[in-house]
Parts: C-alpha cells; sequence; structure tokens
C-alpha cells in the first residue's frame, strides 16, 4: 500500500459545532493536525508551519482567502481548501484566482469527503515538491555532466595537440636533414660573397641565397603549422587537397618515403575544418601507409567526391591489417606495431578529428594487396 504523504494541516472555522466535526473526521489521520477558531488563531498556528489550509471563507476577523495568502507566506506551496456555507460561482471564482485546491459547502452531505479532499491535497503537494526536487537533481546533474565534457575536450584538445608534438619527433630528423642542405648552400654563398669582388657574381649568389632561404622557409613554415595548437582557432573553409599535399611534403622530408614512393591524384575540395588539425590526419594516414609499404612500397593518396561528400583513401602496397585488427585499430593504445614503436594513439586521434567535423573514417584491405583507410567529410563551398 502506498504511503501517505505526511504534513501540517492547519484547520480554521468559526463555529464550534463544524470545529468539532472537523476534529472527529480528522482525529485518525496521521497529520499534525492545529485547530483555530478564528483568523488569529489560524496566524499563529501558520507560523509555526503549514502544508494544507482548511479554512472558513467567511470568519469574524479575518476573510479566510486573506488567510489563504497569509498561508502562501508562509509555506510558497501551501495548499488550500475553502469552507463556505454559500456555493457560488463567485466563490468558485474567488478560490480559483488563489489557486485554492479545492473548496467544501458547509454543512457537507459527507463529511468523510473532507479526509480524501484533504489527502488529495497532501498528494498533489508531494508531487509538485518530488517534481521539483527531481529538476533540481536533473539540473545539478546537468551541469556536472557539462563540467565533465568541458573537462573532456580540453584533455582532448591536449591529448591531440601532444600527440601532434610526439609526431614533430618523428619528422624532426628527416626535417633537420633537408634543411641542411640548403643552410649549407647559404653560407657557402655568404662566404664567397665576402671574398668575391665582380658584382655580376655576386648578384647571383645573393640570388641563389634567396632561394635557398626561401626553401627553408617554406620547410619550417610547414612544420611549425603542423605543430601549432590549433584550439584557438575556429573552422573555416579549408582546402583538403592542399593539406594532404603539405602532409605527403611533411612525410617525404622526414625520410619516411621518397617522394616517388608516394602517388597523390586530387580534385579540388573544401571542408569546414581547421588546416592543422586536417594536415595532422595526413601525416598520420601517410606516414602510417609507408611504414607499412616499406622502402620498395608505394603509397597512393585520392581525394575525390560522392556528391555532397569529400572521399579521401590513402592506400598502400604493405602487408594489410590482420583482419582481428580492422574493428580496432581507431581504439586508443591498439597499435600493430612492435613495442616502442608506436603510441597506439594515431589513428585514435585522426578518428577523434574526423568525427569531430562530421566525417567518417574506416579502414580495410585492397583486393590487390595492402591496407586502405577512407575518410568522408562534408563538402563546403570554396571562399
Amino acid at each position: 500500500m502506498k504511503a501517505q504523504p505526511g504534513g501540517r494541516l492547519v484547520v480554521v472555522d468559526d463555529e464550534p459545532v463544524i470545529l468539532n466535526v472537523l476534529r472527529s473526521v480528522l482525529a485518525d489521520e496521521p497529520w499534525d493536525v492545529a485547530f483555530a477558531a478564528n483568523g488569529a488563531e489560524a496566524k499563529a498556528a501558520m507560523d509555526a508551519g503549514v502544508d494544507v489550509l482548511l479554512t472558513d471563507k467567511n470568519l469574524p476577523d479575518i476573510n479566510g482567502l486573506e488567510l489563504i495568502r497569509y498561508a502562501r507566506e508562509c509555506t510558497e506551496d501551501a495548499e488550500a481548501i475553502v469552507l463556505t456555507g454559500y456555493a457560488s460561482l463567485d466563490t468558485a471564482l474567488e478560490a480559483l484566482k488563489l489557486e485554492a485546491f479545492d473548496y467544501i459547502v458547509k454543512p457537507p452531505r459527507d463529511v468523510f469527503e473532507i479526509p480524501k479532499k484533504v489527502r488529495a491535497a497532501f498528494e498533489r503537494q508531494h508531487i509538485r515538491r518530488e517534481n521539483r526536487r527531481l529538476l533540481r537533481e536533473l539540473s545539478e546533474r546537468n551541469e556536472a555532466l557539462e563540467t565533465a565534457l568541458s573537462e573532456l575536450r580540453r584533455t582532448q584538445s591536449e591529448l591531440i595537440q601532444s600527440e601532434k608534438l610526439a609526431g614533430i619527433g618523428t619528422l624532426a630528423a628527416g626535417v633537420a636533414h633537408e634543411i641542411s642542405s640548403p643552410l649549407f648552400g647559404v653560407m657557402g654563398l655568404a662566404e664567397a660573397i665576402v671574398d668575391e669582388d665582380n658584382l655580376a657574381d655576386i648578384h647571383e649568389y645573393a640570388g641563389e641565397i634567396v632561394s635557398y632561404s626561401r626553401a627553408i622557409k617554406e620547410i619550417v613554415v610547414g612544420l611549425t603549422g603542423y605543430a601549432r595548437d590549433a584550439k584557438g582557432d575556429s573552422d573555416t573553409p579549408v582546402d583538403l587537397t592542399a593539406a594532404a599535399r603539405d602532409a605527403v611534403r611533411l612525410v617525404v622530408r622526414s625520410g619516411a618515403a621518397s617522394e616517388q614512393a608516394i602517388s597523390v591524384d586530387a580534385a579540388e575540395a573544401w571542408v569546414q575544418a581547421r588546416s592543422g588539425e586536417l594536415q595532422q590526419i595526413f601525416v598520420n594516414l601517410v606516414r602510417n601507409a609507408a611504414e607499412a609499404a616499406g622502402p620498395a612500397g608505394h603509397v597512393w593518396v585520392n581525394i575525390a567526391f560522392d556528391g555532397d561528400t569529400v572521399v579521401a583513401t590513402v592506400a598502400d602496397d604493405g602487408p594489410g591489417l590482420p583482419e582481428d585488427a580492422v574493428s580496432q585499430v581507431f581504439d586508443p593504445f591498439f597499435t600493430t606495431k612492435a613495442p616502442g614503436q608506436g603510441t597506439g594513439l594515431g589513428l585514435n586521434i585522426v578518428y577523434r578529428l574526423v568525427t569531430r567535423y562530421r566525417g567518417a573514417i574506416t579502414a580495410g584491405n585492397r583486393p590487390e594487396g595492402g591496407a586502405v583507410f577512407t575518410v568522408r567529410l562534408p563538402a563546403t563551398e570554396a571562399p
């Protein structure tokens, strides 16, 4: 049997006979009941607490409707039932204006209806209070979830950046070698200019220095663009093909593959994203493909359209993915590389970045042999 909602009931009526009847019919109820013979006594009783007020409408000192207002001052959600000897439309309307739960005509036809109506008033109050409690709890949990989500996004952003910086360690040695050649050229030509008297030769040497310097700048800009923390950037239309080609250049300069070992077949395609993060996607995919294919292998990068979707594939002719690994390659810390040769986070971060841009990525094996990764992103218009 459902437990009855408890609370404090204040009953007020200036007719002793009616008040005694109410005492009798409410004697066995579980509520804390206070009885009053006039408005002043009722106010004093309500000062000690009130959940439901059962009041006569016409009292000698204070109008019953005024007592309802006072009850709401004591308890904001207090319920009220009005006792009246004059059942009329005006009485009902007045009670409704004050949001009274019900009204009872005196003398009541069935006195045992009174406890039922009081019980119903307590139940409605209980339901309202429970609803408010649940809403409060829901709001608190929602706030906690928002805080947790914000923290998760911050952690994810840091994880993406740390993996990007870890990738620079792999790229750095090859890039340093790539820079060293034009740098030696710059140094040699600069030394030659010091001892050169022929103005035409000096101009030629200076032109070559500028050319070498531009080559170094291009390499450094590509690397710093890849390393930059993108969390402060906003999504803008980005040339996906340019990001893929920049990534291929970084992988080639790192020594992971030769320029001849990577083929790029790409249509001009624009997506709403951050250029540094698109570059990170392709650096991871192309570098993994080059490592899987080996020194004698080949990597294919293809970018095309499928309706309003840009489809980018990175394929290789290596040994392919083990069948039991296809469904796990995007899981964090999962790797098919030998211990110590990978963090197991690269493809997981690629997955996170792709899904951030409302895209999808899948992994599989080519019929001819080797692995293929397919990235699908919503296309956007060129700026």
